[in-house]
């Protein structure tokens, strides 16, 4: 299926969040339409400019941004000694949205999220369920511990050969051992979060270039999308790019996403997390848009989701995996379906 090309940026700008940070935005599509948000993946992503196909151009209003520290936003995590996070958790990247929603002068809209961008959504829209006209989740993540164990450790046993390359690697630099499964073990995730930022740069970039190969292997099956390869060739050098992504994967990954507790000021169990919360989206149209060959990301977490989101839509597509061109199309169908069911206010 050849797409149209993506709807043109009609406003950009940059937006002070605090802590220093500026977030970069774009706006596109039409000026009166229903608005509709898209969270990028990562953490740490790019925002391409495909998203713009998922909302109907001539009845949404499309607004993108790049989540602090990514892409064009300001600073960025990747250049030499960038290794002060304490501002990124997704508390951050939360009262973010909200202050890019205020300064757009948007009521509500329509949160789309792709991949750790799925957890920002259903964080985000947990945080604040009223400024919410529906979600679309694509590539299903909630950032679990579980789900971190799963995908940088657990994985390993459908990639063996790319899995002990990553840890032997690990082992020999950060006091990783992976014979040993004690419980109080250093975890994967950690030692290469210690080794991305950590002052020596030539074992930065060594540690950047192991982790991006793990990742272009485990997303391997029924790969499409945002799945497409990103690791670099070895004859080249190691982008800030690639750099602040890898920071900020393992900083998130290795506090399992900050998310957590994040539903226990509503209630819910210590420790359950985004699941937890789900019962603050009652009421909220929802579409889940998963790859059944996503060994990544298994169809678990998607539907246990979904499980707990009384009225959502779960499609499982068989034949992809963390991403592909026939999600693409049930995604930009359950947009246009939101759009088109939004209420008459629609700023």
């Amino acid at each position: 299926m050849t797409l149209p090309p993506p709807p043109s940026v009609r406003h950009e700008g940059m937006l002070a969040v605090g802590d220093g940070h500026e977030i970069h935005w774009e706006e596109s599509g039409a000026p009166d339409g229903v608005p509709t948000l898209y969270l990028h993946g990562g953490p740490g992503g790019r925002l391409t400019p495909g998203y713009r196909r998922s909302s109907p151009e001539d009845r949404a209003r499309i607004i993108g941004l790049s989540q602090r520290g990514a892409g064009r936003s300001t600073p960025t995590a990747g250049p030499p000694g960038a290794v002060d996070l304490a501002a990124q958790t997704t508390a951050h990247l939360v009262a973010d949205l909200e202050l890019l929603r205020e300064h757009l002068g948007i009521g509500t809209w329509i949160v789309q999220g792709v991949s750790w961008g799925s957890t920002l959504a259903l964080a985000y829209a947990q945080a604040h369920p009223e400024r919410v006209l529906g979600v679309v989740l694509f590539a299903v993540t909630s950032t679990s511990r579980r789900e971190v164990d799963w995908i940088t450790e657990g994985v390993g046993a459908l990639y063996p050969e790319e899995w002990d390359a990553v840890a032997a690697f690990a082992e020999t630099r950060a006091r990783f051992d992976r014979h040993d499964r004690a419980p109080d073990r250093l975890r994967l995730v950690e030692a290469y979060r210690r080794m991305v930022t950590g002052e020596d740069p030539v074992l930065v970039d060594l540690a950047v270039r192991a982790w991006m190969r793990w990742e272009d292997a485990h997303i391997a099956i029924g790969a499409g999308g945002p799945s497409q390869p990103h690791a670099q060739p070895d004859d080249e050098p190691v982008s800030e790019h690639a750099r602040g992504f890898v920071r900020l994967v393992t900083h998130y990954w290795a506090h399992d996403g900050f998310v957590a507790d994040w539903a226990v000021p509503w209630g819910a169990a210590p420790g359950s997390g985004l699941l937890g919360g789900m019962h603050r989206l009652h009421g909220i149209p929802g579409v889940l848009v998963h790859g059944r060959r996503d060994v990544s990301g298994p169809a678990l977490t998607a539907w246990e989701l979904h499980r707990a989101w009384r009225g959502s839509e779960l499609r499982i597509v068989e034949e992809e995996g963390h991403g592909g061109p026939l999600m693409g199309e049930i995604w930009r169908e359950a947009v246009a379906a939101m759009v088109d069911a939004a209420p008459g206010e629609r700023q």
